[in-house]
């Protein structure tokens, strides 16, 4: 699938559902997507990023990016995944200059030096919104969470590096309540939704995403019969990989976007069954 980008943010990842990825206050400024097999093949390369927006007076802009470009390499480093590129920067901080092979759309290769500026520059303008108050406080604890869980895992594998044995005690799963779509620790569990789609989604497991051959999305865990979902079409094990045009990282996206919603609305979901992709319309209905 074709997975997306937007830098900067972590995890959440961005303008709702193109998910910004950025180390803490990094700002880079370009929404990107994995290159598919078959397009790299065209291209004659193993892999890369391809860029789909590049924000106005962001580092990235500056830097010479354009739409249409491919991220083959920063630094020394081959880029073929979201993963490879967020753990580079996650190591970097504003101000620091990052090298990057990139392909043009003329198939011409070229290198661009980026010098990655600050979130608090971009969003300095609009700090006094409620909104974005809201958001960047909640961008903030998935950073400081994504720091905790990197921290008990290089904990844990040093533990094991030295022969630890010890096994870490479960940690009790909460309850799902309603709504149906399931939160998990990472799901803006404090917005509210006034609309109701007929149907219930989980986070897929990456064991689940890797046999699939997808980054990410929602698995469609059951569906009310004769509700909005069941009309438009949509099935049990489906798996949902962009809403109304954006990647899907998890639930939480989700129910960020249906948030914002209101009865009558209608939700475009790209949705993969057995290996093809599908577009469902969902007329939502009022809660």
């Amino acid at each position: 699938m074709k997975n997306v980008l937007c830098l900067p943010v972590a995890l959440l990842f961005a303008c709702l559902f193109a998910l910004p990825v950025a180390a803490q206050d990094t700002w880079l400024g370009l929404r990107l997507e994995v290159v598919e097999r078959a397009d790299a093949q065209k291209l004659g390369i193993d892999g890369g990023l391809k860029v789909t927006r590049v924000d106005d007076h962001s580092p990235a802009k500056e830097a010479g990016f354009e739409v249409g470009d491919v991220i083959l390499s920063t630094g020394e480093a081959t880029i073929t995944t979201i993963e490879a590129l967020r753990d580079i920067i996650d190591k970097r901080r504003p101000g620091d200059v990052l090298s990057f092979g990139v392909r043009r759309a003329n198939g011409r290769n070229e290198p661009l030096m980026v010098t990655l500026g600050s979130t608090a520059d971009r969003d300095n303008k609009f700090r006094d919104d409620p909104k974005v108050v809201e958001l960047n406080e909640r961008l903030r604890e998935l950073d400081a969470e994504r720091r905790r869980v990197r921290e008990q895992l290089d904990k844990r594998l040093e533990e094991l590096r030295k022969g630890g044995t010890s096994t870490p005690q479960p940690q009790p799963q909460p309850t799902p309540e309603p709504p149906k779509i399931e939160s998990t620790p990472r799901d803006p569990d404090r917005v509210e939704i006034k609309v109701n789609m007929g149907a219930s989604f989980v986070n897929l497991e990456p064991s689940e995403a890797r046999e699939k051959g997808l980054e990410a999305g929602v698995r469609v865990k059951s569906v009310s019969s004769g509700g909005a979902s069941d009309e438009a079409g949509l099935k049990v094990g489906d798996v949902v990989l962009r809403a109304d045009g954006s990647a899907l990282a998890g639930t939480g996206e989700l129910r960020l976007l249906l948030s914002e919603k209101k009865a009558g609305d209608r939700l475009e979901l790209e949705v993969m069954r057995d290996g093809k992709k599908v577009t469902i319309t969902i007329v939502l209905r009022q809660k």
